[in-house]
């Protein structure tokens, strides 16, 4: 088996004595190859449709969990099978991030936001752009064994690597995070830590950042549209902490469309009355927060005030204006189901760091009708079916929500005019 000290073009990392791919080896998970297009020492690989489809040279990943004999059948550029007109099966070679995250591992949406203050404490709050809303993955990878270990830095440190966009920059490492978020997409990585315990027992972490998500996706940010119950449909079957989309679709105003979830503690059958317009006793709501929330509240309160000093070291205060004391709350939602996490997630991705929504806090603050935003949260996977969900929830002086918006604009026309 020949040794890949350097191959050009392939790449330098830490990890040394990486073998070329050779038809004939025996290989087994984790294993690293570095795939020059060449399948025998020497001999230019056989053409086949796969290899048609131009698979990149470069380093490759066995993600099989049995050994197997290589072929050009199971190669990088191969289809997983020994029939050559049959290309279902994938290879077992990969570059994407197959691993396994551990529980534990999270993710934080945070939004880059304006600002804007205004007198009497109203302020308003603005997204940079359509990509302000930032979401990092933190992934932790446990108790993993030397040779997991080494496949898994080995792969982190070849991403720095890869130059093949027309900008010059490098791609990324492609991943399916955990569920709700299992829909692959383009990484990339700032950082490696792993720390040795002992022999075969590793933990690796670094987190992920996706530079290209856009908020203007209303089919899903980072829950994709499949991991929901889709379009609302009368006669479908719901139950607590469902997701829908109600569509327009000529039966409903696009002022009522978008995202609604299911807060109904019994399972129900779709109809118009008990819909997401179905009127005061409907269970839907797109703008109330209505989950339960755990202990632990913390709250910071810092009420507006003015100081002025006078003579002998004495200070008078006076009130600053109005709305001197809006609510900064941050608390976690524990221990809580993979469908309600979920819901609890989409109902935050959607309102996207600045969009108001409806909360009424615990006693003593429990007034309703109060308006927050939520510019910050992180998702954290305990372990199945036990999320934790901690958020930071401001509260807004005035709730838009409340507010009926209607544009009388009466249009005439000048009988003098001539166009």
């Amino acid at each position: 088996m020949a040794i890949q000290d350097y191959v050009l073009g392939s790449g330098v990392t830490n990890i040394a004595g990486v073998p070329s791919f050779e038809i004939g080896n025996t290989y087994s998970q984790y294993d690293i190859v570095f795939f020059s297009g060449y399948t025998v020492a020497g001999t230019p690989p056989v053409p086949t449709s796969a290899e048609a489809l131009g698979t990149p040279t470069g380093h490759y990943y066995y993600s099989g969990t049995t050994a197997a004999l290589s072929s050009a059948a199971n190669s990088p550029t191969g289809v997983g099978n020994t029939d050559p007109n049959d290309y279902s099966a994938p290879s077992p070679w990969t570059q994407t991030l197959f691993f396994e995250a551990s529980y534990g591992s999270s993710v934080t949406f945070e939004n880059q936001t304006y600002d804007i203050a205004f007198g009497d404490g109203y302020y308003n709050i603005l997204s940079k752009s359509e990509n302000a809303l930032k979401t990092t993955f933190n992934l932790q990878f446990n108790k993993r064994s030397d040779k997991e270990t080494r496949a898994l830095v080995h792969l982190f440190e070849d991403s720095f690597n890869k130059g093949e966009k027309p900008s010059g920059a490098y791609t990324g490492i492609y991943y399916t995070p955990f569920a709700p978020y299992n829909k692959e997409e383009e990484f990339y990585i700032e950082q490696i830590d792993r720390a040795y315990e002992y022999p075969n027992v590793n933990t690796t972490s670094t987190t992920l950042y996706r530079e290209d998500q856009s908020t203007m996706d209303w089919q899903g940010y980072y829950i994709p549209f499949g991991q929901t119950k889709g379009f609302w449909e009368e006669g479908e079957s719901y139950s607590k902490h469902d997701i829908a989309y109600l569509s327009g679709n000529g039966l409903y105003s696009p002022q009522v469309s978008g995202w609604y979830y299911y807060s109904g503690d019994s399972t129900t059958t779709a109809s118009t009355s008990n819909g997401p317009v179905g009127g005061t006793t409907s269970m839907w709501t797109n703008k109330n927060f209505y989950f339960d929330l755990s202990n632990g509240l913390s709250v910071n309160q810092a009420p507006r005030y003015l100081k002025q000093p006078v003579q002998s070291d004495y200070y008078i205060r006076t009130k600053d204006g109005i709305n001197k004391s809006l609510l900064n709350m941050e608390f976690s939602l524990d221990g809580r189901s993979e469908v309600e996490a979920k819901a609890i997630v989409h109902f935050l991705e959607h309102h996207k760091g600045v969009k108001q929504f409806e909360f009424t806090p615990p006693a003593p603050y429990d007034i309703t009708g109060k308006a927050f935003v939520c510019p910050k949260w992180q998702h954290t996977l305990n372990y199945k079916e036990n999320n934790n969900v901690s958020v930071n929830f401001i509260e807004f002086p005035i709730n838009l929500l409340a507010k009926d918006v209607t544009f009388s604009t009466l249009i005439t026309v000048d009988p003098y005019f001539k166009g």
